[in-house]
């Protein structure tokens, strides 16, 4: 399974099944790789996370901004301040809001990409645990 995944001007392409394969006979090595191959995924994970924290704020404060505008507004119709409700719909239909929204759903998905991977990792090295401990009994 290819993983491609961007932060900031970065990207991460790798191949989590490759990265997951346990080489028996190299069981030392496979232990020191794994310690730096999980802390740079961790990391990775908390720097999405917290873009993806960001992203979520700045939509959240647009759709307020909006709200406070569109609810201000004035129906024409009417003579009276818009409704909570099409004052919302304004908002959703807003391309500002829209295209903050979909930055917001990207960075989740960045973030939850890379913490699957994370926790495949934490199961990597219960794994080369228990082959190193099998290895020196046998």
């Amino acid at each position: 399974m290819d993983i491609n995944v961007s932060y900031g001007k970065e990207d991460f392409s790798f191949n989590l099944n490759e990265e997951l394969v346990i080489d028996e006979n190299k069981i030392n090595h496979e232990a020191q790789v794994q310690a730096s191959s999980y802390a740079f995924l961790n990391m990775l994970y908390k720097k999405l996370l917290r873009a993806y924290k960001e992203a979520q704020k700045k939509m959240e404060r647009k759709e307020a901004e909006l709200f406070i505008k569109y609810k201000g507004e004035k129906d024409e119709s009417t003579g009276k301040t818009n409704a909570n409700e099409t004052a919302r719909m304004k908002v959703l239909r807003n391309p500002a809001y829209d295209d903050l929204y979909d930055q917001f759903i990207e960075a989740e998905h960045q973030a939850m990409i890379v913490e699957v991977c994370v926790k495949a990792f934490e199961q990597r090295v219960n794994l080369i645990q228990t082959l190193s401990a099998n290895l020196r009994k046998g």
